[in-house]
């Protein structure tokens, strides 16, 4: 069963929050929260009228997404174990695995602005298209029986900086990780 919904930007400006209603999860809102302090860096928080709540808090530069370099996840108050490999090449070896409630999830990029979401017997696909602020979407296709855990997490990475993931994302890391260490270095000699 392949089913699908679209999410539309929020009215705040400069912020990449989506919201939109789905027939059969209701209403869902993925924004970052103001609440979390500067010890907490930056977060991306879903939620909505039939799916928890979850929360991914990390840090980032400039204020902008959250990073998933330490990043740590919350779903319905309960932590959620987060794994990479910043080192792999492949795509496959790339994504990010969850478990949750002893499920395993993976997160793996398509492209800058498409990601598949999956665990066994389920396939999520969140597609951003569109130019300008106005005609911004989210598109999320389902491919098979979810349930509401699912798609909070699904739709919870929209808000992430998900470049890591990428091989071109992994590279400019890699070396912005080495140049800091670098200079760091430097700087304490």
């Amino acid at each position: 069963m392949t089913t699908s919904f679209e999410m539309t930007r929020a009215h705040t400006r400069r912020t990449r929050d989506w919201s939109g209603t789905s027939e059969e999860f209701g209403a869902i809102e993925v924004f970052s929260p103001k609440d979390l302090g500067p010890k907490d860096g930056t977060g991306a928080k879903v939620q909505g009228t039939v799916i928890p709540t979850a929360l991914l808090t990390g840090f980032s530069l400039f204020g902008g997404d959250p990073r998933l370099t330490g990043a740590q996840l919350w779903v319905a108050d309960e932590k959620v174990r987060l794994r990479r490999n910043p080192w792999a090449v492949s795509r496959e070896r790339r994504a990010l695995r969850l478990t949750n409630e002893g499920v395993d999830y993976r997160c793996t990029a398509v492209s800058r602005k498409k990601y598949a979401f999956t665990r066994p017997g389920l396939a999520v696909t969140v597609t951003e298209s569109g130019f300008g602020r106005k005609r911004r979407r989210l598109t999320v296709v389902i491919d098979g029986p979810a349930e509401p855990v699912d798609i909070s997490l699904a739709v919870l990475f929209s808000r992430v900086n998900r470049s890591q993931l990428t091989l071109g994302g992994a590279f400019r890391a890699g070396f912005s990780t080495i140049f800091n260490l670098l200079a760091d270095n430097a700087a304490r000699s």
